[in-house]
């Protein structure tokens, strides 16, 4: 490969990490001016605005790559449960423990992602058989979420004990539909499920905010929905198409390092635009996930190092 091949590929990396850096701080951003127009704030609204914008994007390549294979009934079940867990459920959790926790927070306790995916593929998987170092790297992270919780700050707030449940909950959500689609639907196409994912998971949301929430409103303010275009256009499509992309020329063990880079990227920027500073025992906690995260990729990396022989 070469050097221009690599800078554009090295490029397309940043870009990802950038960009789902930034999304949290977005997030917090529309919700705040929601609430500033309105007086009040409609989380399952706005995160349901976002992925039926996102899902309508995609659609037109969605269709194209449907017609080259016909569904099976585990593919239906896949895309459903993609749209309900993984866009829906988790979606509503995320965007309503940003109303009561830093968006820096949320997002290193979001990094649980792979740790999470680990846990349920014991269960769910046969294939994955646990190891010493797997099985130390799980606990280790999830020591670093124990030391989180009992941050000072979280605990003297009981609204926001309970949004750090919700957002560890959340995570939970996004990862039990990826452990049964790797199982049952790993051929699907990634537009596929992901457009029709995200317009159940965007209908749902919008279904629940007319339910639980105050009457739909819709921002006159600009800045809303450029922000709003923003992630729909770029942390949900763009990411999506990059990432798939880059998997066939990146090994997934340097697209992995994505899961200690992005909650950086968000750190700077909560504390850059809201001020959200974190203590020395948020920065422990955030320490003990991600070296969970290394432990249990482990011999990954040290392939990466070393070489496929070591």
């Amino acid at each position: 490969m070469n050097m221009k091949n690599k800078f554009i590929l090295y490029l397309l990396f940043s870009l990802n990490v950038l960009i789902w850096g930034s999304s949290w701080a977005s997030v917090k951003f529309l919700l705040e001016s929601f609430r500033d127009e309105f007086g009040s704030v409609n989380p399952f609204q706005i995160a349901g605005m976002r992925y039926i914008l996102a899902g309508t994007l995609i659609l037109p390549v969605a269709l194209r790559h449907l017609k080259k294979y016909s569904l099976t009934r585990l593919d239906i079940k896949s895309i459903v449960l993609n749209g309900l867990f993984l866009i829906a459920f988790s979606n509503a959790l995320v965007f309503w423990s940003q109303l009561h926790l830093p968006s820096s927070l949320c997002s290193i306790i979001f990094s649980l992602y792979p740790v999470m995916i680990l846990f349920l593929s014991f269960i769910y998987v046969r294939e994955e058989r646990p190891n010493a170092l797997k099985i130390m790297g799980t606990l280790v992270s999830f020591i670093g979420i124990v030391v989180l919780f009992f941050d000072p700050v979280i605990l003297d707030q009981r609204i926001s004990t309970f949004a750090f449940f919700t957002m560890v909950l959340s995570v939970l959500f996004a990862a039990f539909p990826s452990v049964l689609i790797r199982k049952n639907s790993i051929h699907l196409s990634v537009f596929v499920l992901n457009s029709f994912g995200m317009l159940i998971g965007g209908f749902t949301l919008l279904a629940s905010s007319v339910v639980f929430e105050a009457p739909l409103h819709f921002p006159t303010n600009i800045k809303f929905w450029a922000v709003m275009l923003y992630l729909a256009v770029f942390a949900s499509c763009y990411t999506l198409i990059a990432y798939f992309w880059l998997m066939r020329y990146v090994q997934l063990t340097k697209l992995a390092l994505s899961a200690y880079l992005t909650p950086l990227v968000s750190l700077i920027i909560g504390a850059l635009f809201y001020q959200e500073v974190l203590n020395i025992q948020s920065y422990a906690g955030m320490i003990l996930i991600f070296t969970g995260i290394f432990i249990i990729d482990y011999f990954k990396y040290r392939r990466l190092i070393y070489g496929p022989n070591h």
